[in-house]
C-alpha cells in the first residue's frame, strides 16, 4: 500500500507538513479567528466573511470559549441572533485552525444533526479555504456525522443518545 503523492516528492516537503502538526495553539481570540478564517454560507454556492459588526453582542461570549478561567460557557438568547453561527460553527473553525482538538457537537435530534452537518458545516468547510485544506482527503474519514482532519483531530456531530455520549473523550463539547 505504497502511496506516492506528487506534493511529497522531497523529504523537505514531508518535513514541512509534519512540522506544522507540532505548532503550539494560536492565542488568537476566537472572534478574531472566526473573522479571519470562516466563510459564512449564503445559500448553496455563495459565501461571505463572518462579520462581527452584525452581532457585536456575541464577541464577548465567543471569546470566552477559549478563556482559561472558565470551564463552561452557557449562552441563552432568542432565535436567529447569530448564536449557532458564532458559538458553534465559529468555535469549530477556531478549533480546526488555531487549537486542534476532538470536538462533539450535539443537536436536539438525529435529523437536526444531519441538517446542521449538511447545510451549515459542509458548506462552511467548503467555502473556508483554511478549513477545507485541513480536512482529511479520505472518503472514509468524512461523513455526515464524523469529520476527521489531517492533524488527527475529530469532529462528531451527534444527538442526545447513549451511544454518542458513552466512552468518548472530547476536549470541546457544544450542546445546541
Amino acid at each position: 500500500m505504497n502511496q506516492v503523492n506528487e506534493s511529497h516528492s522531497r523529504a523537505s516537503d514531508i518535513w514541512r507538513e509534519v512540522a506544522s502538526l507540532f505548532r503550539p495553539p494560536s492565542r488568537l481570540p476566537v472572534a478574531e479567528a472566526i473573522r479571519r478564517y470562516m466563510r459564512v454560507p449564503r445559500g448553496a454556492n455563495t459565501s461571505g466573511p463572518w462579520e462581527s459588526s452584525l452581532t457585536p453582542y456575541m464577541i464577548d461570549p465567543i471569546n470566552t470559549l477559549s478563556a482559561r478561567e472558565y470551564d463552561a460557557v452557557v449562552f441563552v438568547g432568542p432565535a436567529r441572533t447569530g448564536k449557532t453561527e458564532g458559538l458553534i460553527d465559529g468555535w469549530i473553525v477556531y478549533g480546526i485552525i488555531c487549537d486542534p482538538a476532538d470536538m462533539l457537537v450535539v443537536q436536539m435530534t438525529e435529523t437536526k444533526a444531519r441538517e446542521h452537518s449538511r447545510t451549515r458545516l459542509s458548506r462552511t468547510f467548503r467555502h473556508s479555504p483554511e478549513v477545507s485544506k485541513r480536512l482529511s482527503p479520505s472518503r472514509n474519514d468524512n461523513n455526515v456525522h464524523d469529520k476527521m482532519f489531517l492533524d488527527g483531530s475529530f469532529l462528531k456531530i451527534g444527538w442526545p443518545s447513549i451511544t454518542v455520549f458513552s466512552s468518548s473523550d472530547y476536549r470541546r463539547v457544544a450542546l445546541t
